[in-house]
């Protein structure tokens, strides 16, 4: 009798380890896929580089968007963006500083580009860290600064 169920008993147990374990496998929330098929939306190398053959879009759908915080004063300076990419719109006041504060913070304070977007003034900087991208520019007024920023994490 012990025979005939340990006959039957271990590839019960094989059947049922390996369904679960690709029951477990195909729990997956969110990722973007690959396939042997090199013909797909995007390219993947050996190096896991990934290739894009149209334009990265951030969208924010779904995500708080970022906002203006210590900012050029005056008329009404606006934000257009996510927390990838924007374009601010200085007040008609000149300031010297323009605070970004991201939707959602960063895990990592992300590397960013900032630069004007209607022609050079003479000094420009900033700094970022996990929640906020700080700008300080020479005095200005109703002038257009760009960032995109990116993060590891």
């Amino acid at each position: 009798m012990m025979r005939k169920l340990a006959r039957y008993l271990l590839p019960c147990l094989l059947v049922l380890l390996l369904a679960g374990g690709l029951s477990y496998a195909q729990t997956i929330v969110r990722a973007i896929q690959l396939s042997q098929d090199t013909t797909g939306a995007f390219g993947v190398d050996a190096n896991n580089g990934v290739y894009f053959p149209g334009h990265i879009l951030s969208t924010g759908t779904g995500r708080p968007a970022p906002t203006l915080g210590a900012c050029i004063t005056g008329g009404s300076p606006t934000l257009v963006g996510t927390d990838t990419a924007g374009t601010i719109t200085a007040g008609s006041t000149a300031s010297t500083s323009c605070t970004v504060t991201f939707g959602t913070a960063y895990a990592v304070a992300p590397t960013c580009t900032v630069a004007w977007a209607s022609g050079p003034l003479a000094a420009m900087s900033w700094t970022t860290s996990t929640t906020v991208l700080t700008i300080t520019q020479t005095s200005n007024a109703s002038s257009k600064i760009m960032y995109i920023c990116t993060s590891t994490s």
